[in-house]
């Protein structure tokens, strides 16, 4: 059986059955939007583990090892969401907690696998535990750093300024409503209580009485509905904001490295690591979308929204992964990938049917001259 078809039939039946647990499942907490994404990640995932076993260069396997392990956290996702209302039972807080840290291990693994990538571009005769060394200190160093209130307090979220001054206002509010039998105004709320003044989340004073009524007009609109949720899961969104900004910073990098040095590299790399730029970038979009809603249909708007953007960014990844691997599997991608190792500087980059229509459209061949547009010769 050809390779193309393993994948599709482990694919299938991996989604089928996880469509069939989740949407048969009591109360299921996933909408279609967030299901086709795990799913195309799960199929990401799946292309990587093949290109780990059919990689001809052993250091390059590490490289698609890294992008596995983020890619298969989609199933992670799946079954957070399948054992959500079981947990919920136990404890109301377990599914936000859990949330929180396949989260954070989503993120963590992402900017893992580019920041590594990119050691192993500017780096490739160092070795590999000292890339992962490195990696892990950089990585591991950003996400304790962004991560790291959460990590000690997995309820920090409701520990916020936003949050503790919701929980005032919120009081007041019934208590003012219950007495008058109306809704109270900001002004009505202001002459009952003070929010305090925060500084890196700790009280440090008083609010001036126009400052209090501005903030109390601030957060009374998060006082209907589940409107309170999008306060709740900022943290959580700020993380994945500086998380895929860490790994911008490094795509960047990579590409700079590569416009400087152009050294032949191989098939598909950047096509992919440009798609990850933008995959990054609207991660970030999204989530500072969803910090500045204020109506939680709002923000499961931009969130649908945002998630098929996500899925056609995601398929066009799936298609670069799978070029990849068709490309490794022939013979003149095994030879070319093997000469990268032994004879990089004897060869030109390899120029594939994107790359053509590129210079084709936006460049005039002749007057390209370097390395990064060289045409290859047959024998």
């Amino acid at each position: 059986m050809k390779k193309g078809k393993k994948i599709l039939l482990v694919w299938v039946a991996i989604t089928l059955g996880m469509a069939l647990l989740i949407f048969n499942h009591e109360g299921p907490q996933i909408g279609y939007s967030t299901f086709f994404v795990n799913i195309i990640e799960l199929l990401v995932g799946i292309i990587c583990i093949f290109l780990v076993v059919v990689e001809p260069n052993r250091k390059n396997k590490f490289l698609f090892l890294n992008f596995a392990v983020f890619f298969m956290m989609g199933i992670l996702s799946l079954i957070s969401n399948l054992i959500a209302p079981l947990i919920g039972r136990i404890d109301q807080f377990s599914p936000f907690v859990l949330v929180q840290y396949i989260k954070g291990a989503n993120y963590l693994a992402l900017a893992f696998a580019v920041v590594y990538l990119v050691f192993d571009s500017l780096f490739r005769d160092l070795r590999v535990r000292l890339k992962y060394l490195a990696t892990a200190i950089i990585v591991v160093g950003f996400f304790a750093f962004y991560f790291g209130d959460i990590l000690a307090d997995p309820k920090y979220s409701y520990s916020t300024p936003d949050v503790q001054d919701f929980r005032s206002v919120d009081r007041e509010f019934s208590i003012l409503e219950k007495a008058n039998g109306k809704a109270p105004t900001p002004e009505d709320i202001a002459a009952q209580i003070i929010l305090p003044a925060w500084r890196e989340n700790q009280p440090v004073g008083k609010l001036f009485p126009q400052n209090n009524i501005l903030r109390i007009k601030e957060i009374l609109p998060y006082l209907d509905g589940e409107n309170y949720l999008i306060l709740l899961y900022k943290p959580i969104n700020l993380y994945m904001i500086k998380m895929n900004v860490v790994a911008c910073f490094f795509i960047i990098l990579f590409f700079g490295y590569q416009y400087r040095k152009d050294p032949p590299q191989g098939a598909y790399v950047d096509k992919i690591m440009f798609l990850l730029i933008l995959f990054c970038s609207m991660e970030i979009f999204h989530a500072w979308s969803y910090i500045h809603a204020v109506e939680w249909e709002e923000f499961i708007q931009f969130f649908v929204i945002g998630q098929y953007v996500t899925i056609f960014i995601l398929l066009l990844i799936a298609m670069f992964f799978a070029l990849r691997l068709r490309f490794v599997t022939s013979v003149a991608g095994e030879f070319y990938e093997n000469e990268l190792v032994h004879s990089a500087q004897h060869i030109t980059r390899w120029r594939d049917g994107l790359d053509n229509i590129v210079l084709h459209y936006f460049f005039n061949p002749k007057t390209i001259k370097g390395l990064l547009f060289s045409q290859r010769t047959k024998e």
